[in-house]
């Protein structure tokens, strides 16, 4: 093998320094693989959560929202449940049993602000019976996502805006909380 090994070496023109430094970078090369860290996971301490990570935030959530009664007139829906689902890239798709539940479903975009904070602005069209177009309701919100990744707490303010670009006086008001739909299992 040696007597193959030299006559490579006189062949090629390498002497013995550089091919003893060839091999060794080859070996070297084959060796580490072998000699690198691996990779270990670890459980969520609450520190290195899903909440540290913008992209936490996908997903699909089931929030409870509560309306500020002094920002609605009296006879107004006050609380209700919604469905937000949050996107790469920073959409976001929310439908709700509560006022304007039989419009579309609100639509808007969604940025990481800061550590667990985010901002957001949805925006639903509002129908008549007739199915007339009465509205957009831009609704601007700031949420806070907990150290697990696993629950959000939300405040929103919603400007009412008439098809002729006129937003109007008054500014309902919410708060929500929301937490993350699992995934389960079949039995």
């Amino acid at each position: 093998m040696s007597n193959k090994l030299n006559q490579l070496i006189v062949k090629t023109g390498l002497t013995k320094a550089k091919g003893v430094v060839l091999a060794s970078l080859l070996f070297g090369g084959m060796a580490l693989p072998f000699l690198m860290p691996v990779q270990r996971v670890q459980a969520d301490n609450g520190d290195s959560g899903q909440g540290g990570n913008p992209d936490a935030l996908l997903g699909t959530w089931i929030v409870q929202v509560s309306v500020d009664p002094t920002t609605v007139p009296p006879s107004a829906v006050l609380n209700f449940t919604e469905l937000d689902t949050f996107g790469a890239g920073g959409g976001f798709v929310a439908s709700n049993n509560g006022p304007g539940s039989g419009d579309p479903a609100g639509q808007g975009n969604w940025i990481a602000t800061g550590h667990h904070q985010f901002a957001l602005t949805q925006l639903r069209l509002g129908f008549d019976a007739d199915n007339n177009f009465t509205e957009i309701n831009k609704i601007r919100s700031c949420l806070t996502l907990n150290r697990r990744g696993d629950e959000f707490t939300v405040s929103s303010q919603v400007d009412i805006i008439l098809p002729n670009g006129t937003v109007l006086p008054f500014h309902p008001a919410a708060t929500s909380h929301g937490t993350r739909v699992a995934i389960e299992p079949l039995n």
